[in-house]
């Protein structure tokens, strides 16, 4: 199979595949920097001294695991490559599902091996909280904060032009509208014309809608990461990326419901075809993928890589290692948060010791549920 192909179907396939090609080294090396955008005071899910970070031994295993992730991403980035260009669609998927796994779940052990090792070397090294030490501020807080809720208010006026544009364009609707795009670039299903199609692209602008919003109302009601060694700076560079985050989540939203939902909605009504939709959502996939990445590049975990020549002392003031199961399990019944930022990795995670956030997580997992089952019934 040609890198381009003179059938629009066929192209649209390869590009698709070698823009999900791209994901592998983008998680890959995200993976393998992962030790170097979290906060001084952790390594791999161990909260250790700010001055600890300059220690040969800790830096040692950084590297290594740096270089094995990477090397681990390149072998499988070469063989799907390879895959592809042979032109094994099926086989790629197949290969490219199972390889992101084996980062993602390998890199997660393998940072529970050197999580082991830091905890031994911490423990010879002394390294431990005399005391508990809390941050507050008083009066009013003067740090950048996450974009407000009202911002999910923009959604309203784009979902309700989709639904418009899905009116307008109904009465002149094809009879047969194709769905669904096989691994050879031939329409294989079509759909009868029924107002049910024209509201699945509304029905998505909604889904994405509310999962951006309950997002940002999660950074919103997170608890606020800050180092007792350096608390102005900490929450400062904390409100830095959480504005930062949340801004993202916005533009991403908003480029979606929006953008997306707009071309799935013409592709329906029959003003474009469904290659030219899937081809024009590519490059907005792109661009996020981009834009994400380098958000988390640029500010690390809480803000960390804004903190890089700010000296936090080198004392042990708080440890919370206990409450954090497996490196990455947050499970404290004391702390009354719901939301915090994650211990390793780029984001927020929950308290899984709160019963509220089993019902989160429940209502989430049966609204996506009630999606996909609507995707299916209905395509």
């Amino acid at each position: 199979m040609p890198f381009f192909g003179s059938d629009q179907g066929v192209f649209f396939i390869q590009a698709l595949m070698w823009m999900l090609w791209a994901l592998v080294p983008v998680v890959g090396i995200m993976m393998a920097l992962t030790p170097y955008l979290m906060p001084k005071r952790e390594c791999f899910a161990v909260t250790v001294p700010n001055t600890a970070q300059q220690d040969p031994y800790l830096k040692g295993l950084k590297r290594r695991f740096l270089v094995w992730v990477l090397a681990a991403t390149a072998l499988l980035s070469v063989a799907l490559a390879a895959v592809l260009a042979w032109g094994a669609a099926p086989v790629f998927i197949v290969l490219l599902t199972v390889g992101l796994l084996a980062i993602s779940l390998g890199g997660y052990l393998l940072m529970l091996r050197f999580r082991q090792q830091v905890q031994a070397y911490k423990k010879a090294q002394g390294w431990q909280a005399e005391a508990v030490r809390r941050v507050g501020f008083a009066g009013p807080e003067d740090f950048p904060k996450p974009l407000s809720l009202k911002w999910a208010l923009a959604y309203i006026p784009l979902i309700l032009f989709v639904l418009a544009l899905g009116i307008v364009g109904y009465p002149t609707m094809p009879g047969k509208i194709p769905m669904n795009i096989g691994m050879d670039g031939q329409i294989v299903h079509y759909a009868e014309k029924s107002f049910v199609l024209v509201l699945f692209p509304v029905l998505f602008c909604l889904f994405m809608a509310v999962i951006f919003t309950f997002n940002q109302w999660m950074i919103l009601r997170s608890k606020k990461a800050t180092d007792p060694s350096m608390p102005a700076a900490s929450a400062w560079a904390y409100g830095m990326f959480a504005r930062a985050q949340s801004t993202l989540l916005v533009a991403m939203g908003l480029v979606l419901v929006g953008a997306v939902g707009i071309l799935l909605q013409l592709a329906m009504v029959g003003v474009l075809s469904i290659f030219d939709a899937a081809l024009a959502v590519l490059p907005i996939v792109f661009v996020i993928i981009v834009a994400s990445t380098a958000v988390n590049l640029v500010y690390g975990q809480n803000g960390a890589r804004l903190l890089t020549r700010v000296d936090g002392g080198d004392g042990l003031l708080r440890d919370d290692d206990s409450q954090w199961k497996l490196g990455i399990f947050y499970f404290n019944r004391e702390d009354a948060s719901l939301f915090l930022p994650e211990r390793f990795g780029i984001g927020w995670t929950v308290n899984f010791a709160r019963p509220a956030v089993w019902a989160i997580l429940a209502a989430l997992v049966l609204l996506i549920v009630a999606f996909i089952v609507f995707c299916l019934v209905t395509t």
